[in-house]
């Protein structure tokens, strides 16, 4: 399920998936963010595992419940583009007392996994309860950088210096 609303300069969208076999799902949604914001395959990349191994981790430490859903809502705002991943039991949150994503972490199971969406992503939030995680990567610095790139390239031609001879006739 897909739902895309474009409120002013608001731009958010969700997508429900049911289980691990709809990971197609997951990444046509990231791609069709990237490609709306025109972010490079690199920083695509990055955005697409960061998101999956967050789905993954959601799905793994909640593998007890049943009917389970992972909400993906997506959010572009003044620091860049926003995933909220959150875990959905028949259609509600779930609300757990314990925290068992530090629980795992603690336990070092999910180490690698947290270390790869750390390494990834420029902020994450990892929610107690193990109902949801944040992720946030800056896009503006990007364009930024592509811009100074460009600037200095022109700095660089104006200010060479062409040796033109002149031929006497």
């Amino acid at each position: 399920m897909l739902n895309l609303n474009r409120i002013m300069n608001k731009d958010y969208r969700e997508l429900l998936i049911n289980g691990k076999g709809e990971s197609v799902k997951l990444e046509r949604f990231i791609e069709e963010i990237c490609d709306f914001y025109n972010i490079n395959n690199e920083y695509f990349g990055n955005i697409l595992l960061a998101t999956t191994e967050a789905v993954e981790i959601l799905f793994s430490i909640n593998n007890d419940e049943k009917n389970k859903k992972i909400s993906i809502q997506f959010d572009r705002n003044a620091k860049g583009l926003v995933f909220k991943i959150r875990l959905k039991i028949d259609g509600e949150e779930s609300e757990r007392e314990e925290d068992i994503l530090d629980r795992e972490v603690r336990k070092h199971k999910l180490a690698k996994d947290i270390f790869i969406i750390k390494s990834l992503t420029d902020e994450i939030t990892i929610s107690v309860n193990a109902k949801s995680i944040i992720l946030v990567f800056y896009v503006s610095s990007m364009n930024y950088e592509k811009s100074l790139f460009r600037i200095n390239k022109l700095k660089e031609y104006w200010n060479t210096e062409v040796d033109v001879k002149q031929k006497k006739l």
